[in-house]
């Protein structure tokens, strides 16, 4: 018992904390917006007023900086809420005439003001309005007790409901009417004041989700995260986790929340008083009633399934609602009801699949009309009918070709990106082609001199021995091999018909490590070749692939020239063996001779680098370290499949 009262405690308190939350996002956000609207508009009619003497075009910028500054205060208040909206860019402050005047050019000190002057102030003047009202109400259905017995006898607290009293009482006494008008109020102040916590943490939402679609960051198309709503659970988020950069332009997203929002409080503004005053509605269900169609709109943004239906429902209830006072008023489509169901229509249009805009279309006019059928429909509630479906179907067909125009700029757009990352693409392989030219005409030039230096010193020097001679012969060779393997490798970067024959040359495979490491003991290096496995007789294995092979040959020609470069005079052991599973390849040097002169030729320091991606690229695994004895091993392991 103990552990539930603490834990119904602490739920308690953080009912309590996030409703305090919420009415700090909405009763001062309100005032600020208020504070703005007073600013800003005097201010933009003003500058727009007088550009044509140009003292608008010194107005504006300072008008737009207002605007900037207001909307900072906006981002800082979903910040401070617990909702993640990132910081905006503005363009660098210039000195001078034509800084100012730079200010006229940025789009989103624009949309700041946009935002500040037709969307801020009468989405947080309704939310006030709407938390100021059902809190007031909440509170005067729990007091009425106390408060009731000063009214006249026979006060009404909720139209339609008449309570027989005695005449004659005095305010100040309690009657019969009094104890029953005090306890229908305070059945409705308990749900009023269960509800509220609801109706706050909606209403600052809803200002958090516009706030944060008209001034939060856009991204390109196809790399837009979904907006996200700011969760409850976490008031605390801080606002750093946010991206740290914000563009400054709107995207298709920003649009399609900005326009929701304008449809969903010109909704509320407007259509409330209309079905109050003109069609009979009790003000209550009025409101209801509007804020459903509101909701509807807001809704279909990200749920259209969701939004549908709540417009349906509007739909029937304002039908239903109006059936008996509403035939002298256009019935069963109020004006502003129509035009909330063509704006939905159209949000949807543009948005999802032709068969969801059809969806949005039909059924709130279906449910409409069947509600409206058992009452009775004269000839000009036909024409409401006819009239909704025509301007409604009107805003679908729009959306549709709408939402195919915007695809196909996208598509066209996107080809262009590609076209333009081909062309990048195609630059950079010139530029390699180009590079590849050069390398080959300068490394290719010092390779053949080497080999015609080392083929020519018999008949330049007469006198050399036949250990020299084979020794420039192997040389010779040696250079000749380079420029060959040379050649093959810049085939990789080069394009084109000549090279088309090269590509068909033979690569090397496990059957030339023989002739390989017999090379290198001609250079004085003694190496030791032990080959276990069907590879033992010279010949590549039939089941080993060409990759496979010409891998291991990689391997062991690059930690060869490691291992005379580095440790010059030390005995290498190059091992080959193979079995059903795998083909292992090693290369073990012992420690340098120290009685030789060490000077290591530089390398680039991506040999090993480029071994271990081959083997890698084919499943296996290198293993590469210092021995015991002071030499240097490299290990690798192939999978044969």
């Amino acid at each position: 018992m103990v552990n539930d009262s603490s834990g119904s405690t602490r739920r308690f308190a953080r009912m309590l904390s996030g409703m305090g939350r919420d009415y700090a996002l909405i009763v001062p956000g309100f005032l600020l917006s208020l504070a703005a609207f007073v600013v800003l508009v005097p201010l933009a009619l003003l500058s727009i007023g007088t550009l044509i003497v140009w003292i608008g075009a010194l107005l504006l910028p300072l008008t737009l900086r207002a605007a900037s500054a207001a909307a900072q205060l906006s981002r800082a208040r979903v910040r401070r809420w617990g909702g993640q909206l990132p910081a905006a860019q503005y363009a660098a402050p210039a000195p001078g005439l034509r800084g100012q005047l730079r200010v006229l050019g940025e789009p989103r000190r624009w949309a700041d003001l946009v935002f500040e002057t037709l969307i801020a102030f009468p989405l947080r003047t309704v939310s006030a309005v709407l938390v100021i009202a059902w809190t007031a109400a909440a509170l005067g259905g729990l007091t009425y007790v106390v408060w009731g017995i000063f009214l006249p006898p026979h006060e009404q607290t909720f139209p339609g409901i008449a309570i027989e009293s005695a005449t004659g009482a005095e305010p100040g006494t309690y009657t019969h009417s009094h104890l029953v008008n005090a306890g229908f109020n305070l059945v409705v102040g308990v749900v009023f004041i269960l509800l509220l916590p609801a109706v706050l943490r909606g209403l600052a939402r809803l200002d958090v989700l516009v706030t944060t679609a008209a001034l939060g960051q856009a991204v390109p198309v196809g790399e837009r995260p979904p907006v996200e709503l700011p969760a409850a659970s976490a008031p605390n988020r801080s606002p750093a986790t946010a991206p740290a950069s914000a563009a400054s332009s709107w995207s298709p997203e920003n649009w399609s929340w900005i326009a929701a929002a304008f449809v969903a409080i010109v909704a509320v503004a407007v259509g409330w008083p209309v079905l109050a005053s003109l069609y009979g509605i009790h003000v209550a269900i009025a409101m209801l009633i509007a804020v459903g169609q509101a909701l509807a709109v807001v809704l279909v943004v990200r749920w259209p399934a969701a939004g549908i239906a709540l417009q349906s429902i509007a739909a029937v209830s304002t039908v239903l609602a109006s059936a008996a006072t509403g035939l002298s008023w256009p019935w069963p489509w109020p004006v502003m009801a129509l035009l909330v169901q063509a704006a939905l229509v159209m949000i949807v249009a543009l948005r999802r699949h032709w068969v969801w805009a059809a969806i949005a279309w039909a059924a709130p006019q279906l449910a409409c009309a069947i509600a409206a059928l058992p009452g009775g429909i004269d000839g000009a509630g036909w024409a409401n009918l006819i009239v909704s479906a025509a301007v409604s179907g009107a805003m679908l067909v729009a959306g549709v070709l709408g939402r195919q125009w915007l695809a196909n700029r996208g598509a066209l757009r996107e080809e262009r990106r590609m076209s333009a990352g081909l062309s990048a693409q195609r630059r950079e392989l010139e530029e390699r082609n180009r590079i590849a030219r050069e390398l080959h005409d300068v490394v290719a030039h010092s390779m053949s001199v080497i080999s015609v230096q080392a083929t020519t010193a018999k008949y330049r020097f007469p006198a050399l021995g036949d250990d020299a001679e084979r020794e420039f012969a192997s040389i010779a060779g040696s250079s000749r091999q380079a420029l060959a393997e040379m050649r093959g490798l810049l085939t990789l970067l080069r394009s084109g018909d000549e090279d088309r024959d090269a590509l068909l040359a033979p690569q090397p495979s496990i059957a030339d490590i023989p002739s390989l490491i017999e090379s290198t003991r001609h250079s004085g290096v003694r190496v030791d070749l032990v080959v276990e496995g069907p590879e033992e007789s010279g010949s590549a294995s039939p089941s080993l692939a060409p990759a496979l092979g010409l891998t291991a040959y990689r391997m062991v020609q690059e930690t060869l020239s490691n291992a005379m470069r580095h440790a010059p005079g030390s005995e290498i052991t190059v091992s080959v063996r193979s079995d059903a599973e795998a083909l292992d390849v090693a290369v073990v040097n012992g420690p340098a001779d120290a009685t030789r002169a060490q000077h290591p030729a530089p390398g680039s320091g991506l040999g090993l680098a480029g071994v271990r991606e081959r083997v890698e690229a084919l499943g296996g695994a290198v293993t590469a370290g210092a021995t015991d004895a002071g030499g240097f091993a490299v290990r690798a392991r192939l999978p044969l499949g």
